[in-house]
């Protein structure tokens, strides 16, 4: 059996993508985000080695991968107001 890793494990650095989308949690949650490299495979291996910021952020995920997946109508509202942030923080 040949067998290659393939999934090396990474973090990113602290940078103006991170810097923002701390700030644009903050201001659209009141809350400081914990960043974290738990929470399962990700695809951010293969980008991060280019040296590109890696963050992965969605909605929280009570149901994930389950038959009866969902996502409140609340969580979305606040991750598009989030995601909106961001931009505005990394265009302007």
């Amino acid at each position: 059996i040949d067998w290659s890793l393939s999934g090396l494990p990474y973090q990113t650095a602290e940078g103006e993508l991170v810097g923002a989308v701390i700030a644009a949690v903050e201001s659209v949650t009141n809350h400081h985000p914990n960043l974290s490299t738990d929470g399962g495979t990700s695809d951010g291996r293969f980008i991060a080695p280019t040296g590109a910021q890696v963050i992965e952020l969605g909605p929280i995920n009570r149901t994930i991968h389950r038959i009866d997946e969902q996502v409140d109508l609340h969580d979305l509202d606040l991750l598009s107001a989030i995601y909106e942030n961001i931009l505005i923080r990394l265009l302007s």
